[in-house]
């Protein structure tokens, strides 16, 4: 088993039962079983999941992880936007390849303490490049700690910037600015990408002074709208930083999106500022439900159903697909039904939760919608059920009284 130090551990393995995941840790039988598998940070248990088991702050292991094994990867970090878990699934449906999470668990405990996301991203060589994003599971301070780690030692750091007024890009940049200068920081490249015209137009004012005296190669990209835009971009920074690092040719290239087909075309960028009420001007009504949804602080993923065919109407996020929240909203309303009618409590149930782990699911009828209902994948360490209810009820009392199909 790994250490927090990133090395093999000489104790034996031990059992560990994680119930917010509802699964078993899955135990190696020698110490050889690990050393078997390629260096990387945490151990595969499957189901495109590894486990970091630490004894001190995830921060400091993940560090100590990075130190050890020296990994040259890319990571997205975003100011004002939600583009980076996007356009991590975007890149990974386009290469087929699945999003891998990293669970950072409690020694001896096994209580998750964070989930950082990441792909492994087909290059040059048959090799592979990894690109993490900052938008962690995590509570504040464990999330603000591990985005400095990965920040800090990150080959290409790529900072996607929301649509902001140019008052408040200062005030934004700040914290990466303080970033830059901490003694822990030792990533030579950062590519700045704006989602909005506005705030390219800001920032080419404020680029020149960001890593002015950090010896830092910061450059602003064009505007970027679309993921197949922004992974263009990011690979043309990253070729170039490889062919300067190995002028031999040994580095590994990226490729542009391979062709995609019309079902699994990569989605726009997640708009921003004025971009998101021309999106939603063109959407139904119903459409326009999810994506309000899933624009909710912490909400990953949302989805409206039809309770009794579990047909979907409308779904946003790409944690979660659609038929899946659609057909599991509907067992778990079917089952908060049957267990009141079993303990002869009169009345329908039209709110279920899930707890446990990294993310929570909420399933909550539409009154404004009979029949229908939403199912929402979210982050408890970002919002509480109890804080979405009132804006939930809000938007569904907006709605059309009239059922939408």
């Amino acid at each position: 088993m790994f250490s927090s130090s990133g090395h093999p551990s000489s104790r034996p393995p031990v059992d560990v039962r994680d119930d917010d995941d509802l699964h078993q840790t899955q135990i190696q039988r020698s110490v050889r079983d690990y050393l078997d598998e390629p260096a990387d940070i945490g151990r595969a248990v499957g189901n495109h999941t590894r486990e970091l088991f630490v004894s001190c702050e995830p921060a400091e292991a993940l560090q100590q992880q990075l130190e050890f094994l020296r990994p040259s990867y890319i990571v997205l970090h975003d100011i004002a936007s939600r583009g980076a878990r996007r356009m991590l699934h975007a890149v990974a449906a386009a290469a087929g390849q699945p999003v891998e999470r990293l669970h950072v668990r409690r020694q001896s405990y096994g209580t998750t303490l964070a989930g950082i996301d990441h792909v492994d991203c087909p290059g040059s060589q048959g090799r592979r490049v990894r690109l993490y994003s900052t938008d962690i599971d995590a509570d504040s301070p464990t999330r603000a700690a591990l985005t400095r780690v990965l920040l800090s030692r990150a080959t290409l750091a790529v900072v996607l910037v929301g649509d902001l007024p140019p008052h408040a890009l200062g005030d934004a940049l700040q914290p990466l600015r303080e970033l830059l200068f901490h003694p822990q920081w030792q990533c030579r490249h950062l590519q700045l990408m704006p989602l909005a015209a506005g705030s390219h137009a800001a920032m080419t004012g404020l680029i020149a002074g960001l890593g002015l005296g950090s010896g830092l190669d910061c450059r602003l990209s064009t505007p970027v709208s679309r993921p197949a835009e922004a992974w263009t971009l990011l690979g043309e920074r990253w070729n170039q930083i490889e062919h300067a690092r190995r002028p031999d040719g040994t580095g590994v290239l990226l490729s542009p999106f391979p062709p995609a087909s019309a079902s699994s075309a990569p989605q726009p960028m997640p708009p921003t500022g004025a971009d998101r009420p021309a999106l939603a001007a063109q959407a139904t009504p119903m459409e326009r439900f999810v994506l309000e949804l899933h624009a909710l602080s912490g909400v990953q993923a949302a989805c409206v159903f039809d309770i009794a065919t579990s047909r979907v109407i409308a779904h946003a996020g790409s944690v979660a697909r659609g038929p899946d929240l659609a057909r599991r909203g509907s067992l778990l309303l079917a089952a908060g039904n049957s267990t009141r009618r079993q303990l002869q409590i009169p009345g329908q149930a039209d709110e279920v939760l899930v707890m446990g782990g990294t993310e929570a699911l909420g399933v909550r009828t539409l009154l404004s919608q009979p029949g229908l209902a939403m199912h929402l994948v979210y982050s408890p360490t970002r919002t509480s059920w109890m804080q979405l209810r009132p804006r939930l009820m809000a938007l569904d009392a907006a709605l059309p009284r009239a059922p939408v199909i």
